[in-house]
């Protein structure tokens, strides 16, 4: 029964029990059914009003619920921004370290740069005073030189540094990103929630089902705050990784003698999948930094590298002459990335290198072929690159990947002389396009980090 009906009802009884008074005294059994009509339904009113309250206590109650649960999800929110704020910091120190690195970059330059024209005018002054004084001249030029190198390794230096430092600076700039993303992605599912309660005050009959899905929202919202934690973490790890671990090829807590090879620096070990345990030698080098795997030296012709076997298994000795083998570069570049620094020394003592940063060797069904070389760099020119996707050829050419503008593998001449086929130790053809012996070439890598 709705409750207009009911107050029909309750004022009814009043009018004809004043009606039965005046009028008729007979009609008294008639009067007191309708009183007793009346009293059930004031009776079942009460229900009712009853029923609704409880079930606007119980509505409130839950309100009241879901509205702390939103108080918790603001301030987990709040504190993510916290933490995005304090990585906008880092950002911002990592800058002023960047500007600082690059005001020393531009001090040591300009003193070297002063320095060499010090040096210039004391050689002016020298050659105008005395005609005789040749030997000072041939000092000064000497150390003008070295001061140019010195140059020249600094910058390669800052050069890397700043190479590091823009890596990394991407990588945060990546992850603050991402971590915008998924605050704006949290508050909107705030409004989302708020937007439910708004509804589930206006329907409280809907309120079992709102809050199921509230629930289902808080712990979606939950999962992405741990994901989101797990983010910062492994960001935090990798800031860190600022440098190579190069003694990962060998445990540090065991005990290695490497017998025969007591007189070389830097001897390892290394292990790789499928493969005999074998000893490398590491040297640091002062324009490239730490931790580079020697795998081919020439410097005296006393390892003639003649055979398959020795181009594909290697030959020589670690502490001398020496060919580490393509099968070991193949499993080596494989494994994971690795960069290629090559030395090189003519015969007027001039050393020049060339850098590659991605160099990957093919396996034999490949015929060990030059797969990549990356980005280079360097002073001696890019003479490898056209060998890109060769053989590595083990007849006439003498163990490298072509013939087309080096050959590292080649004869081994103690002079400077033009080569007049292509069995030689030569890289690239700049003076009008011969081949000239070079006096000896170092080739290392090095995991890129």
């Amino acid at each position: 029964m709705k409750p207009d009906n009911l107050n029909n009802l309750s004022h009814k009884p009043h009018g004809s029990f004043g009606d039965s008074n005046t009028e008729n005294n007979s009609d008294s059994l008639s009067s007191d059914s309708d009183v007793e009509d009346t009293s059930c339904g004031a009776s079942d009113q009460k229900i009712i009003v009853q029923g609704l309250r409880k079930t606007i206590r119980r509505n409130k109650t839950k309100i009241n619920d879901l509205v702390s649960k939103l108080t918790i999800a603001e301030m987990q929110l709040a504190s993510e921004k916290e933490k995005s704020n304090n990585k906008d910091q880092l950002i911002k120190s990592l800058n002023m370290s960047i500007d600082l690195l690059n005001q020393n970059k531009d001090l040591s330059i300009k003193q070297m740069q002063s320095q060499i024209v010090e040096l210039k005018n004391e050689l002016d002054f020298s050659q105008n005073k005395d005609k005789e004084s040749y030997g000072s001249k041939d000092k000064y030029t000497k150390n003008i030189e070295e001061l140019n190198a010195k140059i020249i390794q600094l910058e390669c230096k800052v050069k890397e540094k700043d190479d590091h430092i823009a890596e990394f600076q991407q990588k945060f700039e990546i992850n603050m990103s991402e971590i915008k993303e998924k605050i704006e992605r949290q508050e909107y599912e705030i409004d989302a929630l708020k937007s439910n309660i708004f509804k589930f005050e206006r329907l409280p009959n809907d309120g079992a089902l709102v809050e199921l899905d509230m629930k289902t929202n808080l712990k979606e919202k939950e999962e992405h705050i741990t994901r989101l934690e797990a983010k910062i973490i492994e960001m935090n790890t990798k800031l860190s990784e600022f440098t190579l671990d190069t003694n990962s090829c060998q445990n540090p807590n065991e005990s290695f003698v490497f017998l025969s090879c007591t007189t070389i620096p830097s001897v390892k070990l290394i292990t790789l999948h499928d493969s005999v345990p074998f000893g490398a030698v590491f040297e640091d080098i002062p324009s490239a930094g730490p931790g580079w795997m020697v795998i081919q030296r020439r410097f005296d012709g006393s390892v003639p590298i003649k055979t398959v076997e020795n181009f594909f298994i290697g030959c020589g000795d670690l502490g001398g002459e020496f060919w580490i083998g393509s099968e070991k570069l193949h499993k080596l570049t494989a494994s994971r990335r690795h960069e290629l620094y090559i030395q090189l020394v003519d015969f007027d003592n001039v050393v020049a290198f060339a850098r590659y940063d991605h160099f990957i060797v093919g396996d034999s069904t490949e015929r060990y072929k030059l797969l990549s070389l990356g980005k280079y760099s360097g002073n001696a020119g890019d003479a490898l690159q056209s060998h890109i996707n060769k053989d590595f050829q083990t007849d006439v050419y003498v163990g490298w990947w072509d013939i087309t503008d080096c050959n590292l593998n080649g004869n081994f001449y103690d002079c400077k002389m033009e080569l007049s086929e292509w069995n030689g130790i030569w890289w690239g053809r700049w003076n009008m396009g011969k081949m000239y012996s070079l006096k000896s070439c170092k080739m290392l890598i090095r995991p890129k980090a």
